[in-house]
């Protein structure tokens, strides 16, 4: 059995080998009043306290990008109000909200203040969750409960200067002591809260047994500013989230007691992985919220600003703007929907459609504040209007809990990993055939059956008006596979390598993700909405899934055309050669 048949069932994944898996999009899940009132509940209390906040001046978005900071009477409220026990258990003194519960509420946070947003979603997604998940007994009942109450805040420190946030290779080592406890030596940067916070969840590379071999792999480690060799370098001055600080943070001979491992030695990788993708879910749910809200501010200044005598709403490059923000914000939903379901299911595999969410909403939000932007004119470009400071805020998230780019590889290599195991074997067994009869025999048949169209098929009931979108969706996703293996087939080994080919993959497959959400939502809306909310929703899954399939076609058909690549690679080694532009102007050439 291969690496990848022992994993769990992934709905991205399994699109690259021709496989839809129902049942982890299908049926769309039921509200959150209905699956579970009492979080509802809570959830709504936080709302009308967060708004509250809001209308009294406790949170002031403005006021913290102007001055830099959050300040502390915001962060005293936030406790106050448990804004900052969202992820712990109750039984630590936290709200214990699920995972969708707290994407939502994060969701809440990051719109009325995305630099608030930042200063709870590291407090609450990562630094406290690197505890309540992988913590002991006696950590959680250490810690814990004064993160709940706000005593201090938490931190997370993975990400350093040489290596980013790859965990796994990681500059700052951790060597055990004879007392068992551990000396810390390195630097972290860009840590959120680092400066304040009390508690922090770090990683550090450590020496284990492997094979019967010493290797270094990464552990994680719970420390705190008064451990001797702590130190904070400094914080950073930012483009956008300036309330929100993040902090360089150097451990010289940092010593961290043998208890304040986090999980296993040598299994830091796991705690970051997993942390991670809870924190690429409320990254996502924030970026959607906040795509909404710029939509309802959008059409509002649309409607009110007059030009030729006219609203601006009324022109139809205006109205595109607005359909195709309202088409894509829709998906988006969808996505967390089911990306919710999956987070709150014991063992299953979310990462690919946790990175799924996070590029498809970061990128949508940045576009939602550059159209805002664009459609408020000059009042988009100058305080005290909010229109730049969104889009300056706006900017981070494609760079936040992994870039845009690093995470279109990560979806595209890990859904080629079981086709790509898949050809490897039936090319072992074309060299003997006599030997491997069956395994021939099984692709044929599974070929055979691809060409008749009896793979890859949405086995559920859905509304005669979907059917034109579940179409295509089987249609691509076949796409999908086919591109797949025939660029495993062509580059083999160098397809790690070939970044243009995967980014497109992934692209490719992010869309299809976000399509098979949008047609469960809607879907369910049929089944339990008015007539008018089924009109709506209808109209703006039409708009999405014809869109969405526009730009899988260009993208499938710029596959076939490789050979622009190698020009881009051919103009992009003249430009390393010449250190840039490396064209004399046009005007003055001698300049």
């Amino acid at each position: 059995m291969t690496d990848t048949e022992t994993q769990p069932a992934s709905f991205t994944r399994g699109l690259f080998a021709r496989a839809i898996n129902d049942d982890l999009v299908f049926p769309f899940p039921a509200p959150l009043d209905e699956r579970s009132p009492d979080e509802a509940k809570v959830i709504r209390r936080i709302e009308r306290d967060l708004k509250e906040m809001a209308a009294s001046g406790l949170i002031d978005p403005a006021r913290a990008d102007e001055e830099e900071t959050v300040r502390e009477e915001t962060i005293r409220a936030l406790a106050e109000r448990g804004i900052l026990a969202l992820t712990i258990p109750k039984e630590y003194g936290g709200l214990g909200l699920s995972a969708t519960g707290y994407a939502h509420v994060l969701g809440l946070v990051a719109t009325i203040d995305a630099s608030l947003g930042v200063l709870v979603g590291v407090h609450c997604g990562l630094g406290s969750k690197a505890i309540v998940l992988f913590g002991n007994a006696e950590q959680k009942a250490r810690y814990l409960p004064m993160l709940a109450r706000g005593e201090t805040l938490a931190a997370y420190a993975l990400t350093e200067p040489e290596t980013g946030s790859d965990a796994q290779n990681i500059r700052t080592t951790a060597e055990r002591e004879s007392d068992g406890s551990w000396r810390l030596n390195g630097r972290k940067i860009w840590i959120g809260n680092g400066q304040r916070a009390g508690v922090i969840a770090t990683f550090a590379q450590t020496m284990v047994e492997r094979r019967g071999e010493m290797v270094r792999r990464p552990t994680a480690f719970i420390i705190r500013p008064d451990m001797p060799g702590f130190r904070v370098l400094g914080t950073f001055r930012k483009m956008g989230i300036r309330g929100s600080t993040q902090a360089e943070l150097e451990y010289k001979d940092l010593r961290v007691p043998a208890d304040h491992t986090l999980g296993d030695v040598g299994r830091g990788f796991t705690v970051a992985v997993n942390v991670l993708n809870g924190g690429r879910h409320s990254l996502a749910a924030g970026c959607t919220n906040a795509t909404k809200h710029l939509l309802d501010e959008m059409t509002r200044y649309a409607e009110g600003r007059v030009q030729f005598g006219q609203p601006i709403a009324n022109f139809e490059i205006t109205q595109r703007k607005l359909a195709t923000i309202a088409a894509d914000a829709y998906a988006a939903d969808a996505m967390l929907g089911v990306l919710g379901r999956l987070a709150d299911t014991p063992d299953a595999d979310q990462s690919l459609e946790a990175a799924c969410c996070k590029v498809f909403a970061s990128d949508l939000l940045w576009r939602a504040a550059d159209e805002t932007v664009q459609i408020a004119g000059g009042r988009g470009f100058v305080k005290p209007y909010p229109y730049e400071r969104h889009l300056r805020d706006a900017r981070i998230n494609r760079i936040f809990e992994g870039t845009n780019e690093i995470l279109r590889l990560f979806i595209a290599l890990n859904g080629i990993a079981e086709p790509a195991e898949r050809l490897a074997g039936i090319g072992s067994a074309l060299k003997s055939p006599l030997r491997n009869v069956g395994l021939l025999g099984s692709f044929a048949a599974e070929r055979l059956m691809q060409r008749f169209g009896a793979t890859a098929t949405l086995d559920v009931a859905l509304d005669g008006r979907l059917a034109k979108h579940k179409e295509k969706l089987e249609k691509h996703v076949g796409e999908l596979a086919t591109a797949t293996e025939a660029a495993i087939t062509k580059h083999r080994k160098a397809i790690v390598e070939k970044q243009m080919v995967l980014e497109r993959l992934a692209n490719m497959a992010i869309d299809l993700f976000a399509t098979a959400c949008t047609i469960s939502r809607t879907q369910r809306i049929i089944e339990t909405g008015s007539e008018a909310e089924v009109e709506k929703a209808l109209a703006l899954c039409d708009l999405f899934c014809v869109t969405a399939g526009r730009r899988f076609r260009a993208v499938r058909l710029s596959l076939e055309e490789e050979a622009d690549d190698d020009r881009r690679r051919a103009v992009a080694a003249r430009v390393r050669a010449d250190r840039g532009y490396g064209v004399p102007s046009a005007v003055l050439p001698g300049e």
